[in-house]
């Protein structure tokens, strides 16, 4: 998320320093100077900042889409330099200050409780009403952040959230029903400078996923500005007076709620990659001109284009090979290609935002045109991973609501009543992969189950007729006579299971799963 920052402060002619905990960040190689520091290590980034003042000189400090705003602000307060101040930024990091204070100043947002780990969970739980959220006091990008429908879940659901909170707190907050938005905003002297509004898309409950993002958003002229207006008042609720500010907002019955606010620019994509693509004006050069205490030089701008962001979703295993990047770069409106995994790391199906295995960036004329070709984009991407890990079988195995399914079936369509009646008759454990050697003899779906429910589609747009072309012209498939006396029907009931459990890739490792 950094690299928008380093090159644009490289191209303004400035002599750049970064610190990582990471000794190989990507970013290393734009950088003057690195300092190997992990970010929560205040002191010593203190002494990093020093030694850059008593060298070179040190005129400001500056962070995008990171948990790390509060550390920005503390160096920057060591130095006098310019930036919110230590207690703002603090408010915008502990989300129980943060919600303290939009009561306090009649913000509209969730009610909440801060539940120890002594305190009674039902009790506090009878204190707010439900269904609840449970989040961490101080982390980002939905980590340990779950839905709950009863108090009984509560415990459970604590306990996560309180392992990705530093200080090992949790928040019990109402439920916000309505769709979200990202907002991106520069503060000057006090001024907000608006810097784009996107239309967020959160999948999975009951976690929080965001599948993507789009930008303009499709909103109308008076609630975009009803959006702004509730969230310039969370700002000024927080005391954010001199950066950036970036904000997660619900359109509700109620009118407009304030998940969050945090003091920087927005990761995911949106402030150094979508919002420029949209509307060629870059967020983060006005963030750095205000971090060494210029002007932002940023004038509020309407989007030119839409542009859509749209994430890779992986499954349990271990990766073989994620490939396809060069071709989906080819392809119409294709910006940007991100793969965060490679041969031999371990992926998950995300349970929070920075899970996921990759990400397209896509330019269109409208709003269908962008996602249109951001899914193609996806579907131009090989994932295979490798049949010898045997979580990915467990992963398959698995008829557990979360996580989902990659083909959610219509339970009225044949073709989910053809499956049901497969399934039962032959209970499937595509784990236990394979006989036989060579492409798998499948035949055609009875007439009665070829209806729409079979046209279902996964995160990217496929259906399940889909993926089974892709794996006949991959060598995986063939079709077997329609009078084939010598039906296995545990192979069809397990190869179905892996398909509709965990889309192509899951099909792909079933079929090199080797008894």
């Amino acid at each position: 998320m950094q690299l928008p920052a380093l090159r644009i402060a490289r191209e303004m002619g400035w002599y750049v320093a970064a610190a990582d905990g990471n000794p190989e960040a990507e970013g290393r190689s734009l950088c003057h100077h690195f300092f190997p520091v992990d970010l929560k290590d205040v002191p010593a980034l203190i002494e990093s900042a020093r030694t850059l003042r008593d060298g070179r000189g040190l005129h400001g400090v500056f962070t995008a889409g990171t948990d790390f705003s509060l550390s920005v602000a503390e160096v920057a307060e060591a130095f006098g330099l310019p930036g919110h101040s230590g207690k703002a930024a603090r408010a915008a990091t502990d989300k129980r200050l943060m919600r303290e204070a939009f009561l306090k100043a009649g913000v509209p947002s969730p009610d909440f409780i801060e539940v120890g780990p002594d305190d009674d969970a039902s009790a506090c739980a009878a204190k707010v009403p439900g269904p609840w959220v449970v989040k961490p006091v101080d982390s980002m990008g939905a980590r340990g952040v779950v839905r709950i429908d009863r108090d009984v879940e509560l415990p459970e659901a604590l306990d996560a959230a309180r392992k990705y909170s530093r200080s090992g707190r949790a928040l019990l907050e109402s439920y916000m029903e309505g769709p979200e938005y990202s907002l991106d905003a520069l503060v000057e002297n006090g001024r907000l400078i608006r810097c784009g509004l996107a239309d967020r898309h959160i999948t999975y409950s009951p976690r929080f996923i965001e599948i993507g993002h789009t930008i303009p958003t499709k909103q109308t002229r008076a609630n975009i500005e009803i959006l702004w207006d509730a969230f310039e008042h969370g700002v000024k609720a927080l005391g954010l007076t001199h950066g950036a500010a970036k904000g997660d907002v619900k359109l509700t019955r109620a009118g407009p709620m304030i998940g969050e606010i945090a003091a920087r620019l927005s990761g995911g994509y949106m402030s150094g990659w979508t919002w420029p693509y949209a509307s060629d004006v870059e967020p983060t050069r006005g963030g750095l001109r205000l971090a060494v205490g210029l002007d932002a030089e940023v004038h509020r701008e309407e989007a030119l284009r839409v542009c859509a962001e749209r994430a890779l979703i992986g499954i349990d295993g271990t990766i073989r090979t994620l490939n396809g990047r060069e071709e989906a770069l080819a392809l119409p409106g294709v910006k940007e290609v991100f793969l965060r995994y490679g041969a031999g790391d371990k992926l998950v199906f995300p349970r929070n935002n920075v899970e996921k295995a990759g990400n397209v960036i896509t330019v269109g004329a409208d709003w269908n045109e962008a996602e249109q070709r951001a899914l193609a984009a996806l579907r131009t991407l090989r994932m295979e991973l490798d049949p010898r890990d045997d979580t990915t079988g467990v992963f398959l195995d698995d008829r557990t609501d979360f996580p989902p399914d990659a083909f959610p079936l219509d339970d009225t369509g044949r073709f989910a009543a053809y499956l049901e009646s497969l399934w039962s008759d032959s209970p499937p454990k595509p784990s236990r992969g394979r006989r036989g050697e060579g492409p798998l003899s499948i035949q055609s779906l009875p007439e009665s189950a070829a209806d729409s429910s079979c046209n279902c589609h996964d995160v990217i747009g496929r259906t399940p007729l889909d993926c089974l072309e892709v794996l006949q012209r991959e060598g995986f498939l063939e079709w077997a006579p329609d009078n084939d006396s010598n039906r296995d029907t545990q192979t069809a009931s397990d190869f179905w299971k892996a398909l509709i459990r965990g889309g192509l890739a899951g099909a792909r490792w079933y079929l090199e799963r080797r008894i």
